[in-house]
């Protein structure tokens, strides 16, 4: 057998297909290069100028993932109690509390407890501030209050506002809003552009040059906490100062909260004299019996007590019920599946923003979310320092290309669906609008200066 010494040819129609193919090819990978190089300047900004911000909300958000076992030890002596065989009327544990509390006070939702070592909690508000009263259950002895001042309502207070009112609550909203496109974003920039790597991908190459290492720790420590890091930024969202209010006004206009704001109306006449709140709670117990129940008592003469029956996992409140004032009689009943599609969602909000939905099984990865989420902003910036050209910022400029339609599209989207970003992206694009046009008008440097 011999080998030819003819150089090998292709059939036409091949030849021209991949002269063809070759220059697409390559015009696909420059345009995959200078997407890459758009995403990563938002991604590079976003994480520079929220920082801060992030590493705060972030410390206070795995303080409060805890908050149950903390308060556990700091206020073991109010919370918990020694059972005994007889215990006292929630009315005269009602007259312990209103003792307790300071004029101007009016004592509100009543929690009392599956466990009988926890004392009764009994919420008081002014109109301004709330205060927690902690009562014995058995001796109908005040135990003690909680105020604005405890530790985790001030914690609450620096993660939802830093401590600066309503300026503060939209700053950490436009953070919150931020952060959803600092996760999506590095999403993007991280995801695997060779199959099967591993290395820099899913393991970080700890013994490479210390840019890559510290590169490779940002990159994979995002990756493995993206899913629940957008899910806690996500459901953060409800308790913000203009997507949440959004939030409530839809539920109420489509009538998601009405078994809360417009319950069912006592059917006996306005002057009926109420039950004590004794059987109150032995129809409750009937109607939702083995779990932690909070009463809310009637805001109207013919109003209607409402309670909450909740267990320490799964949504915030497991049914609720409707109760007579005056007879005992159930008129509404709903388990948290027959909830509205929009109470629904508010309701498994919280524990999956805290981590609370499956106790210890959530806790612990949502804390290591929040250690992790606390570190980006670090590595990230450590990463810009190192490489910034020594006397210079090493801001990425805007690139000159254009964006691709889908991607505009999804910031359109993004910004409408969250407000306030999307009128922070508006400002930034005429900033720097403004900022080219200054270039282009500003006279040239003379000769020789």
């Amino acid at each position: 057998m011999s080998i030819s010494t003819e150089p090998r040819t292709l059939p036409p129609d091949r030849l021209a297909s991949r002269r063809a193919s070759a220059p697409s090819t390559a015009a696909e990978s420059q345009g995959a290069k200078r997407l890459y190089r758009v995403i990563w300047r938002w991604h590079f900004y976003a994480g520079l100028f929220v920082a801060p911000v992030i590493i705060v909300m972030a410390a206070t958000g795995a303080l409060y993932i805890f908050k149950d076992e903390l308060e556990s030890i700091f206020h073991a002596r109010l919370l918990f109690v020694a059972p005994s065989e007889t215990r006292a009327t929630l009315d005269d544990q009602l007259a312990a509390a209103r003792a307790g509390l300071p004029n101007g006070y009016r004592l509100g939702q009543m929690s009392v407890y599956a466990d009988p070592a926890r004392s009764t909690e009994i919420y008081a508000s002014n109109g301004v501030e709330y205060r927690r009263v902690l009562v014995d259950p058995y001796r109908g002895k005040l135990l003690g209050v909680l105020g604005p001042n405890d530790i985790f309502p001030v914690v609450l207070k620096i993660h939802r506002s830093l401590f600066a009112g309503t300026p503060g609550r939209i700053v950490t909203e436009l953070v919150t809003c931020w952060t959803i496109v600092l996760l999506v974003t590095g999403a993007y920039l991280w995801w695997p552009r060779k199959p099967g790597k591993a290395w820099g991908a899913w393991l970080p190459r700890l013994f490479r040059h210390p840019y890559v290492a510290l590169r490779d720790l940002h990159a994979v420590s995002g990756a493995y906490v993206a899913v629940i890091a957008l899910l806690v930024a996500s459901t953060g969202l409800l308790y913000t100062y203009v997507w949440g209010q959004g939030y409530r006004y839809a539920a109420l206009r489509s009538g998601a909260y009405d078994i809360y704001v417009n319950p069912p109306q006592s059917r006996s006449p306005a002057d009926s004299p109420r039950l004590p709140m004794e059987d109150i709670l032995a129809a409750a117990k009937q109607e939702l019996p083995g779990a932690t129940l909070s009463i809310r008592p009637p805001e109207t003469p013919r109003g209607a007590y409402i309670v909450f029956a909740s267990s320490p996992m799964g949504a915030s409140s497991d049914a609720v019920a409707i109760i007579d004032h005056a007879t005992g009689e159930v008129l509404s009943h709903r388990t948290k599946a027959q909830y509205p599609a929009l109470a629904w969602w508010a309701n498994w909000n919280y524990p999956l923003h805290v981590g609370s939905v499956l106790g210890m099984w959530t806790k612990v990865p949502w804390l290591l979310t929040c250690v992790v989420l606390m570190l980006l902003p670090v590595t990230g910036v450590w990463m810009w320092w190192q490489r910034r050209p020594r006397g210079r910022t090493g801001f990425p400029r805007k690139p000159q290309v254009r964006v691709p339609g889908g991607l505009v599209v999804g910031i359109v989207a993004l910004a409408c669906v969250l407000p306030v970003l999307g009128l922070s992206i508006a400002v930034i694009f005429v900033g720097e609008t403004l900022l080219a046009l200054w270039r282009r008008i500003r006279p040239a440097p003379a000769a020789g200066t």
